[in-house]
């Protein structure tokens, strides 16, 4: 009886594991994530080493940033006019291609600044291809199941991404990092190759260029703007997008303080920036994601988000009041091991708040977004990271330069914090988003 009702319990993610087409979609954002994330990390680590500025690193993660504002809404537009698996397939091979043109120019500043400019055009085109395919391989009743997998599967790819970059470079050196990247981008070609096509792919694009110019311009501002009326004229999407874009604009800041802090504060190698920082930030989110998919989804929504939200805020004030008496008498006298659990506790609890916003939010996106919508949705989204992340990104790294990473860091949770409270006093008089089970 027991190993019967086991076998229930695990029937769900057993059949999103065994479906397939959801299968070789999740291989292939596995892979990718896993090679990009290395891949960018890896930049940063060379850009710091080399400067020693966090100038430097912003101007990177801005050129990674800056696309989602030009071509977010627009990418998602186009996906959804095109062959989603076609759009998959081409972007895959075509970033791993950038992998090689990184080595060629040598890693120059200026070269590497433009391919992650031009890597993260591409990239707008693969979250609008990737998540709206999820509910046509996967039934309503496991969307949960699948969208929480797919979660653990984008930051445990992103945390094996991050954290292995300076082993990676120690082990293999630069050609072979590369090399190894350039691998695993071909291994999401293939996996996604094997998927049916979604659409009509290059006759669509045939028959678009048959229009005028400007009536192709004028089409995409109309569906542009009908996917924002879309989002502006519901709370509950309203509401998962600026959700979405805090975490993601979150982990991009601590990307780009990474090098910084683990330098000027912790005092290690900044090759272990990602072990000792972002890498416990993923892993709690990674164990926060596995909560929700299997015991969070029993509670309303609104009430997840909004102690994710708190939660988030304070424990960044809590990190910078900590360790912005890095340099004092007092804390020079606590044990360096316990300064490093202190760290790793705090950055793993980060996390975990940041679970209890991505799984619901994404969730509720594709509840509410329907059909052809779904794209524009997550267009819009790629749009508001970029737009809503450049000020902050740029800032942050001029700010760590002249007051110091930690008063950065206090400012975010700062504001972090007081926007969660505003949630939790509007949720009061009535919920914005739903309030019931995910």
């Amino acid at each position: 009886m027991k190993v019967t009702h086991l076998t229930k319990k695990m029937d769900p993610v057993l059949e999103v594991l065994s479906n397939g087409l959801f299968r070789r979609l999740w291989i292939g954002q596995m892979t990718s994530q896993l090679a990009g994330n290395m891949l960018i990390f890896l930049l940063a680590l060379l850009m710091y080493r080399k400067t020693g500025s966090n100038v430097a690193v912003s101007g990177l993660f801005l050129a990674y940033g800056l696309p989602s504002l030009l071509f977010g809404v627009i990418a998602g537009t186009i996906v959804d006019r095109l062959d989603r698996r076609a759009v998959l397939l081409v972007a895959h091979a075509s970033r791993a291609l950038l992998v090689f043109a990184v080595l060629a120019l040598n890693e120059r500043i200026s070269a590497v600044y433009l391919i992650v400019f031009l890597y993260a055009v591409i990239n707008q085109l693969t979250m609008p291809s990737e998540v709206p395919l999820i509910p046509q391989f996967v039934p309503k009743s496991h969307l949960v199941s699948a969208n929480s997998l797919f979660s653990f599967t984008f930051y445990s790819s992103m945390a094996i991404g991050l954290i292995s970059a300076g082993p990676v470079l120690r082990w293999l050196g630069r050609d072979g990092a590369h090399i190894l990247i350039f691998a695993l981008f071909l291994v999401a070609a293939i996996s996604v190759f094997g998927i049916p096509p979604q659409g009509e792919g290059i006759k669509s694009l045939k028959r678009i260029f048959h229009y005028d110019i400007f009536y192709i311009l004028k089409r995409f501002l109309a569906n542009m703007q009908m996917g924002i009326q879309y989002v502006a004229k519901s709370p509950v999407l309203r509401d998962a997008v600026v959700l979405l874009t805090g975490t993601q604009i979150m982990l991009v800041l601590l990307g780009t303080l990474g090098p910084g802090f683990a330098d000027t504060v912790l005092r290690i190698d900044v090759r272990d920036a990602s072990l000792l920082i972002v890498g416990p930030t993923i892993f709690g989110i990674l164990s926060g994601t596995v909560w929700v998919g299997n015991r969070g989804y029993r509670y309303p929504s609104t009430r997840l988000m909004n102690i994710g939200v708190v939660s988030a805020g304070i424990i960044l004030i809590t990190t910078s009041l900590l360790f912005g008496a890095a340099n004092t008498l007092w804390f020079s006298l606590i044990p360096r091991p316990l300064v490093l659990t202190l760290a790793l506790g705090l950055f793993f609890m980060l996390g975990v708040a940041n679970s209890l916003l991505d799984v619901p939010s994404n969730t509720i996106l594709q509840k509410e977004a329907e059909g052809d919508m779904r794209g524009r949705v997550y267009g819009i989204l790629s749009a508001s990271v970029g737009g809503a992340g450049i000020l902050p990104v740029v800032i942050s790294g001029v700010l760590a330069d002249l007051i110091g990473v930690g008063q950065v860091i206090f400012l975010l949770g700062l504001v972090v914090t007081l926007y969660g409270f505003y949630r939790w006093s509007v949720n009061r008089q009535g919920p914005v988003s739903d309030p019931h089970t995910i």
